[in-house]
């Protein structure tokens, strides 16, 4: 997807804004070796202050971009620093589903998952020494009607306690998901298709 920017890319040093293994890898999976800079910024944006969740989960994605990028640019030649940066919820009708706090809570969101539809968002941020990028990405995940000793017995795993909704599409979370409307990639936190496109659009555009 990459090829026909791959030499302008390789002139960049990529940095992912996020701690986040899983993103990293998944960016590998593209082409991009790029280094991992858990960002600082502090989330405390009120998501009901937005528009919709599309603007709140992009504006979250920005502050994590722009602070890694306003840091490590200081010592960096700032034309070759490019940022990516991504937030990703989960959310059902008005209600957002974050990180659990606990295996009660846990528990509480996947037995309302259970059965139901939710939304996943993924707000991204390219920022580059031109300007900043941003698009949403959703898909529609649809849970499977589970019982208690199944949801309890996810929850002890502890594959959910450091997930958004309680959940993860990828490993033994995957099992609980019936359908999904949308980017798999999307769901695991960052959308390889629409980035792929949009980093191939800015490119050739500059």
């Amino acid at each position: 997807m990459l090829a026909p920017i791959q030499y302008l890319l390789s002139k960049k040093r990529i940095i992912l804004a996020s701690g986040s293994p899983r993103r990293q890898e998944l960016v590998k999976f593209i082409g991009l070796n790029a280094e991992l800079c858990p960002s600082y910024f502090e989330e405390m944006l009120n998501p009901y202050d937005f528009e919709n969740f599309s603007k709140f989960i992009e504006a979250t994605a920005l502050g994590k971009a722009e602070e890694v990028y306003n840091r490590l640019k200081i010592g960096d030649n700032q034309e070759d620093l490019l940022v990516i940066a991504a937030d990703t919820m989960v959310t059902m009708g008005s209600e957002i589903y974050g990180k659990p706090k606990d295996k009660t809570d846990a528990v509480r969101m996947l037995t309302n998952l259970s059965g139901n539809c939710n939304r996943v968002f993924t707000g991204v941020v390219i920022k580059h020494s031109k300007g900043v990028h941003k698009f949403t990405e959703t898909a529609d995940v649809y849970f499977g009607n589970l019982s208690k000793e199944q949801i309890n017995a996810y929850v002890e795993s502890g594959d959910p306690m450091d997930k958004a909704g309680a959940y993860g599409v990828q490993g033994p979370g995957g099992a609980l998901i019936s359908r999904i409307d949308g980017d798999y990639y999307c769901v695991m936190g960052l959308p390889l298709h629409r980035l792929c496109c949009e980093l191939t659009n800015l490119f050739k555009t500059n």
